[in-house]
């Protein structure tokens, strides 16, 4: 078991570099926007020293822009900040809903340049025991797949349902990808997170989805 703890966190530190990574680059964007509209509000200053009066209503239009985007650069701080602490979190009782919406926000941006888009099936909260960071970093491992499998255009939906004691994680892509593919390269690529979370990966070519069977509570 030792020898999977490794291996775990080894890929969990791959996730950890490819997550900050991305989220660094959405920060440094909101920045840009804003320092660009500081430059703006500049211009506009250095005019009105000239004899140009000011006009209000692009003073708010440049005032909105650049609330609008110190409010997103907080929400994704918060994101990153969620993220960073998941990572020694121990094992936790959480909604599974809960952790798909966190994966899907840490990958929307690779998503997007992809051309994928990304959504969360409708349906009941589903508590579960398991390793948030963990988990993430399969789900993580799933959609990195998807997405050198799916073309521009296509959307994959996650979901979770329950089954006796076990709680069922499904990827939907449409249009359909070869899902066979995909469980085999999840399964190897993901062995360690499979193991040490006790899961079995599956592929369901009949509705053309990938599943993901975990019990509801963590085995040590």
């Amino acid at each position: 078991m030792s020898s999977y703890h490794g291996k775990v966190d080894s890929l969990g530190l791959s996730f950890f570099g490819s997550m900050t990574a991305s989220i660094s680059h959405e920060i440094k964007n909101a920045l840009a926007i804003i320092n660009e509209n500081a430059g703006l509000l500049g211009d506009l200053v250095a005019l009105s020293e000239k004899g140009r009066p000011l006009d209000p209503e692009r003073l708010q239009t440049i005032s909105d822009s650049i609330r609008r985007r110190v409010q997103g650069a907080d929400d994704i701080v918060r994101r990153l900040n969620r993220f960073a602490h998941s990572a020694n979190q121990p094992v936790v009782t959480t909604g599974i809903r809960d952790i798909l919406a966190c994966t899907v926000a840490l990958s929307e941006r690779l998503a997007t340049m992809k051309g994928v888009r990304l959504s969360i099936a409708a349906g009941e909260e589903i508590e579960v025991q398991t390793l948030p960071f963990v988990l993430e970093n399969l789900l993580w491992i799933c959609l990195k797949n998807i997405f050198l499998l799916a073309g521009e255009g296509q959307q994959v939906v996650l979901g979770a349902v329950r089954e006796e004691s076990d709680v069922v994680v499904t990827l939907h892509c449409t249009p359909e990808i070869p899902v066979e593919q995909l469980e085999t390269t999840v399964a190897t690529e993901g062995q360690p997170l499979i193991f040490f979370l006790r899961m079995q990966v599956r592929a369901d070519p009949h509705n053309g989805r990938l599943c993901l069977h975990m019990p509801l509570r963590f085995i040590e």
